[in-house]
């Protein structure tokens, strides 16, 4: 629908592509993913399915330099013990930070990118719990008063270099959350976005894709 057009324009400043959905259009789909995240997500979609009308896509990629950065005699290897209790070898970046976090289960500090606008926290449990135990104590207003109330402190830290990334297919996820009718064939109403002669228009997937 235009109306539907012209709000993504006004409101979200959104790009507008028609395209066959073949593979070449998922190869431009990646591409593009890959292009408006540094690279770091270089694929979000296998393949896309016949009955697909529209995808909506999504991306950010957050990309700063440290506020102090890290200089070569701060990196040095040492043994890292991972959450399973096997160990492994690894290089560390040494610092002391200022900003110390903790509360029953746990400590941690927070060090600021550049600008002092966005900050890494991190936290560690105790070695008499588990990280999955400590994070079923946390929830949005635990976590938020941590990171809000960090006391001025110095701290001795070694954070790993590490990399890591995670996908998951939200359906259920959100269904669970409240909104279960934008799954449903029958029930979901997109009459706003637009119509298909292949049936109601309804979500069938959501993919989500980080890097860190």
């Amino acid at each position: 629908n235009q109306n539907f057009l012209q709000t993504n324009a006004d409101y979200y400043s959104a790009d507008i592509y028609k395209a066959p959905f073949n593979s070449q259009t998922c190869k431009d789909i990646n591409n593009w993913v890959s292009e408006k995240t540094d690279k770091m997500i270089p694929e979000i979609l296998d393949k896309i399915p016949e009955s697909a009308v529209m995808y909506l896509i999504n991306a950010i990629a957050f990309d700063a330099k440290w506020d102090e950065e890290y200089n070569d005699d701060q990196i040095e290897k040492d043994v890292f013990t991972n959450a399973d209790g096997t160990t492994q070898t690894v290089e560390f970046m040494q610092s002391t930070e200022n900003k110390y976090i903790e509360d029953e289960y746990a400590e941690g500090f927070i060090k600021y990118y550049k600008d002092k606008k966005y900050a890494f926290a991190a936290l560690l449990p105790n070695e008499d719990i588990t990280l999955s135990e400590y994070i079923k104590t946390l929830n949005g207003k635990k976590l938020y008063s941590l990171l809000n109330s960090p006391e001025d402190t110095k701290v001795d830290v070694k954070i790993p270099q590490f990399e890591a990334d995670y996908s998951t297919e939200m359906s259920e996820i959100l269904k669970n959350m409240g909104m279960p009718k934008a799954f449903d064939p029958f029930a979901a109403q997109f009459q706003g976005l637009g119509t298909s002669t292949e049936g109601n228009i309804y979500i069938s997937r959501v993919l989500h894709k980080t890097f860190i």
